[in-house]
């Protein structure tokens, strides 16, 4: 904790030096208007350092367009003045000790391109743009450090929050789509773009609310909005070669090798990466990956998973991980009509835990204790393929067509050695060894068509939605079981070797069509269809092992069946749409239609068993825009829809692979229909840079799928079967806040403030169990740069958990977790830069020999080599104090379980990065030698308020 302390000292210090060093020179002058000689107000003032273009200060102007900007350090800048409507001017200034203070005068501004004496006139864009539904950063005004990546630009954007394993959040909503020039890269894996591009090539980061193809060809907003990054290249860098190779390698035989090479050439944009690594860095956002054993429709052994989950960053990646990956991508604008764009993405993720837990499960009048070692190993190789054909028929007909392919193969195995303890945690109520292997594979495609038509009637359009999903599954498991029961002392031992095969398909055909009519030039009707038909079939053999035979040929017919699965989905709907100046509106009612079968053939039995349910449900649908101004929007939006039941919660078979949890499925599962509210207000001030995103969401449904609990107390045993229940909701509310440090943008304090109410409900014994949740959190993170040689940041989180349950009462608790991150960067004379970052947790009230604190301190000193600076040498140091830890804690309504877990231990690694940067057949160090010259065609800066600035992250190698 004292280092944690030590880097927010630092970090305070150099705010506060940052300060002093610009407590010298002033400036100041008045604007008016050349030909009305009118005083010019609320114009935007910016001074720039020459040397780099980036902002030293700014101001804006009074009443009477006069302007003062003080506390600045000795040194050379140039000033910068606009005003909406009028052109940009710049003009060079020099605060020296004989020249303190400097008094411009009167600067006249015109409205047209004529050149002022000694000013000289720019075009400029603004650090900072807010539209409709995007918030649009100018990249050159968030300055990083040499060689950086996409995600060290994100790291300096107000509202954005990047975390060590790159997961993005943006104005407090979790980013999973991330463009580039509004395509797909790497099928919009996150990742992938913000790892491998570099920051130079950025013209633009807009932050967007996207909504579905059809919403925004309609106009009508369907609520199917997610929150989206698009990155755009910059028109000078969409035509070069560039990318970079690392290769490293360390103590305790650690490696890792990486690369990434880009070609663009204007319309036409490819894109290889490959990476290999034992140090648990994928590189990528892990998709498609098998399990084995069936999973439960509520999560956990009691289907109402509520508490807490504490060890922060450490809970994120147990184990120890060695995965390869090589993808492609291709863009390319054929013509006007055309567009297209691919990737395929191959990746092998090999991952080693050994884990033991404790489990109190907890029940209305008792309790025991479950201890378990455990070791297990998955090896997945997953091939994934996405495509987007964009065609554009004409002016009024065009189709969208986005294929999707993946092929899984896997292996697994595990044990696990576990003992019950009961009676106040003395007597021996069970205890045992399992064995389980199993290897399969798994194979999805379909894809969906987007057919969009215009009438020359504004807003008279008709679309129609295909789509095709189909996937296979087939694995075979072997689970081997030997387990003592103890009785009121006597003993029962229970023993299984058996091998089952799973084959299964399922397939889903739908069409959706849409039609909206303009009922006057502010309102429009829509209305649509849809039809979705559902067909599922699997084949589950179990069979024991012959002796004998010495081969697993008797099939266990009580575990054995065949189940079939057939749903039409018909819905139908009507919405009426009002556009106005400031707001827009929206309502409408969707009436949804669900006819089931479900078919059953039990060997045990030698009888089919045939289920038959048909439901209706209501969806009303609404929703509200009103803009404030340009920066102020409030959206509201309410949305209900429907979820079916998997075909492993439907099947009736027991799952044994683990002795001591058997799961079963249900085939009088209904569809869950769950409701949305959400109420969305954000605010961003273009000129202070401050912002504040304030969002508020509740849900609530019925037939909400969940595990049913049945737990023997005489031997330890649960079984587990998903059923429907009703009377559970949930409220939560966020504020994000974006706090500039200075006028310099990219310095910024960010605050995320979360509270949630939630009532969940659960099933233990046949009794209804209902539980209430109150979470309270609050993180901050900062990131300031004094000049351009120290980059720091540092963050903490808090959160405090309140529990309570009906029934089972000892489960009730209240919990607190926190922890702190700090990152600082020091770059150098001669090349030479240091790094280092740390990440600790704390643990309290967890079970004995779990209350660790953890702390992950890392560092690296790195070096440039060649006269271009195009090699790096980078020696990494991973967790100095040899304290970095897994423990978890996870709270159920009939269990806690703490977890403790293996990690990546203490490694050393020396690495060699070469960097590729060639546009325009000429190498990133030539632009950098004519920048000066190129100043007027390469600078983005203030227009309304805004700058260009400083500091950024380093990830040199992508180690």
């Amino acid at each position: 904790m004292k280092i944690i302390m030590q880097i927010l000292l630092i970090l305070s210090l150099g705010i506060f030096q940052a300060q002093a060093q610009s407590s010298q020179g002033k400036i100041k002058g008045q604007l008016t208007d050349q030909t009305t000689k009118e005083a010019l107000p609320a114009a935007t003032v910016v001074l720039l350092h020459s040397k780099d273009s980036s902002v030293a200060n700014t101001a804006i102007s009074d009443n009477k367009g006069n302007f003062e900007i003080s506390g600045i350090a000795d040194g050379s800048y140039r000033i910068y003045l606009s005003f909406m409507g009028y052109k940009a001017v710049y003009k060079p200034v020099t605060i020296n000790a004989d020249n303190r203070t400097i008094n411009l005068g009167n600067l006249a501004m015109e409205h047209k391109g004529v050149d002022l004496a000694g000013v000289e006139i720019v075009q400029e864009k603004p650090p900072i743009v807010v539209k409709k539904d995007t918030l649009e950063f100018n990249a050159d005004a968030f300055k990083t450090r040499e060689n950086s990546v996409v995600e060290d630009l994100l790291k300096k954007l107000p509202g954005v929050v990047v975390d060590k394993d790159g997961g993005i959040t943006a104005q407090g909503q979790t980013v999973n789509k991330v463009l580039v020039n509004g395509k797909p890269f790497f099928g919009s894996d996150p990742k992938m773009a913000t790892r491998n591009l570099p920051a130079n090539i950025i013209d633009k980061v807009q932050l967007i609310d996207k909504k579905s193809d059809q919403a925004e060809f309609t106009q009508i907003d369907d609520g199917q909005t997610e929150k989206a990054i698009n990155i755009v290249i910059k028109k000078d860098k969409n035509k070069g070669l560039f990318g970079r190779g690392t290769a490293g390698y360390g103590t305790d035989d650690r490696y890792g090798v990486s690369f990434n090479l880009n070609r663009f050439n204007d319309d036409q944009k490819i894109s290889l990466v490959g990476n290999a690594n034992n140090v648990n860095n994928l590189g990528f956002s892990a998709q498609n990956q098998m399990s084995f054993g069936r999973g439960g429709g509520g999560g956990g052994g009691g289907g109402s998973r509520r508490g807490f989950a504490s060890g922060g960053a450490t809970t994120v990646n147990p184990g120890i991980t060695t995965s390869s990956m090589a993808g492609f991508n291709y863009m390319q604008t054929f013509n006007k009509k055309l567009d297209f764009s691919g990737s395929y993405l191959f990746n092998d993720n090999k991952v080693n835990i050994l884990q033991n837990t404790t489990q109190q499960n907890i029940q209305a009048n008792y309790s025991n204790y479950q201890y378990t070692n455990s070791a297990s190993s998955t090896d997945n190789l997953n091939h994934r393929v996405n495509m987007r054909f964009e065609y554009q028929l004409d002016s009024l007909h065009s189709f969208i067509f986005t294929p999707t392919y993946s092929l899984t193969n896997a292996n697994s195995n595990s044990v696990n050695a576990y003992t019950t303890l009961g009676n106040n945690n003395k007597d021996t109520i069970n205890r045992g060894v399992t064995y389980n292997d199993g290897h399969g594979n798994s194979a999805n495609y379909g894809g969906n068509l987007l057919f969009r038509k215009r009438f020359n009637k504004k807003g008279r359009s008709l679309s129609l939605n295909l789509s095709y999903n189909n996937s296979t599954n087939n694995q075979v498991g072997t689970v081997i079981s030997n387990t003592m029961f103890l009785n009121d002392n006597v003993r029962k031992d229970s023993s299984y070797n058996q091998e089952n095969t799973t084959d299964s398909y399922s397939k889903n055909l739908g069409a959706n069509l849409t039609y909206s009519e303009p009922l006057s030039k502010d309102r429009y009707l829509e209305v649509n269809y849809g039809i979705t038909k559902y067909h599922s079939y699997s084949e589950r053999y179990t069979y024991d092992y012959d002796s004998a035979k010495l081969g697993y040929t008797k099939r266990n017919d009580s575990l054995s069946n065949i189940f079939t699965n057939n749903t039409v989905n018909q819905q139908a709907g009507i919405a009426i749409r009002t556009v106005k100046l400031k707001y827009d509106y929206a309502f409408g009612l969707n009436v949804l239609f669900n006819n089931l079968d479900n078919n059953t053939f039990a060997y045990r039995t030698l009888k089919d068993s045939l289920i038959t349910q048909n439901t209706v449900n209501f969806s009303p649908n609404a929703n509200f825009n009103y803009m404030f101004s340009k920066n102020k929007r409030l959206r509201i939006n309410y949305n209900g829809n429907t979820t079916q039941p998997t075909i492993q919660q439907l099947q009736p078979v027991p799952d044994n692979s683990d002795a001591l949890y058997i799961q079963q499925g249900n085939p009088n599962l209904k569809p869950a229909f769950n409701n949305t509210i959400q109420v969305n207000y954000n605010t961003f001030n273009m000129n202070t840079f401050r912002g504040a995103f304030i969002m508020f969401t509740s849900n609530f449904g019925s037939n909400k799928i969940i595990n049913a609990i049945n737990y023997d107390s005489t031997t330890g045993k649960t079984i587990t079967m998903p059923v429907n229940v009703n009377g559970y909701y949930s409220f939560s509310g966020m504020m994000h806040n974006s706090i500039p440090l200075s006028k310099t943008p990219g310095q910024n304090l960010n605050t995320a403030t979360n509270i949630s109410y939630g009532r969940d409900v659960s099933i233990n014994n046949a009794l209804k169990n209902f539980s209430t949740n109150i979470v309270l959190g609050q993180a901050a993170n900062v990131s300031f740069m004094v000049k351009d040689w120290l980059d720091l940041s540092a963050g903490g989180n808090i959160s405090y958990n309140i529990t309570r349950y009906t029934i089972t009462k000892s489960s009730n608790g209240n919990y607190l977790n926190y922890g702190a991150t700090g990152d600082v960067n020091v770059t150098l004379p001669k090349g030479f830069m240091i790094g280092s970052d740390i990440n600790y947790t704390m643990n309290s009230g967890l079970s004995n020999g779990n209350n660790l604190t953890s702390t992950l301190w890392n560092a690296n000193v790195a070096k440039y080599v060649f006269p271009k600076r195009t090699g790096l040498i980078k020696f990494q140091a991973f967790d100095l104090l040899h304290q970095y830890a897994a423990v978890s804690r996870t709270v159920t309504d009939n269990y806690i379980k703490d977890s403790r877990s293996n990690v990546l231990q203490q490694y050393f690694m020396l690495s060699f990065t070469y960097f590729l940067n060639r546009f325009g057949g000429q190498s990133q160090n030539s632009n950098r030698d004519k920048m000066q010259r190129d100043m007027d065609r390469n600078m983005r800066m203030y227009q309304n308020g805004g700058g260009r600035g400083g500091g950024g992250g380093f990830r040199p190698g992508g180690f």
